[in-house]
């Protein structure tokens, strides 16, 4: 599944670099939040393997970790990360708790669940959450 996840973005770069030419920057939003963007002046994206990515412009070069990018943009369009939205719905509620917790009880890892920052989803992640819920 992550394969694919990775041979998707990848496509997806290639077809959107010809379709927002036009645009200055490319910028890869992390799934912590973090951002990397690099000018479009002459950009250009190829496969190191089929998990990363090595991209390169006038000024510099870089490898991406595909499975640390949570989407891509091109111009302006990077949206803000609310800390506590686990599943990037752009609202912290019920459903990043219930995210969190499947998390702690085995589930699927989802970097945004450690809403504390401490490098560990467990209990103190689901009282993080509770809290930003009771003073919304």
């Amino acid at each position: 599944m992550k394969t694919f996840k990775y041979i998707f973005l990848s496509i997806i770069a290639c077809m959107a670099m010809s379709i927002h030419a036009a645009e200055d920057t490319l910028t890869f939003v992390k799934t912590d939040g973090s951002t990397e963007t690099f000018s479009t002046a002459g950009l250009t994206i190829t496969y190191d393997d089929f998990a990363h990515v090595v991209v390169t412009n006038d000024e510099m070069s870089a490898m991406i970790d595909l499975a640390d990018v949570d989407y891509m943009c091109f111009g302006d369009d990077v949206q803000p990360h609310i800390t506590g939205d686990v599943n990037g719905d752009m609202q912290v509620n019920i459903a990043d708790l219930n995210a969190v917790i499947n998390v702690i009880l085995g589930g699927q890892a989802i970097p945004l669940a450690d809403v504390n920052g401490d490098g560990n989803v467990n209990i103190s992640d689901i009282n993080a959450i509770v809290n930003i819920i009771l003073i919304q």
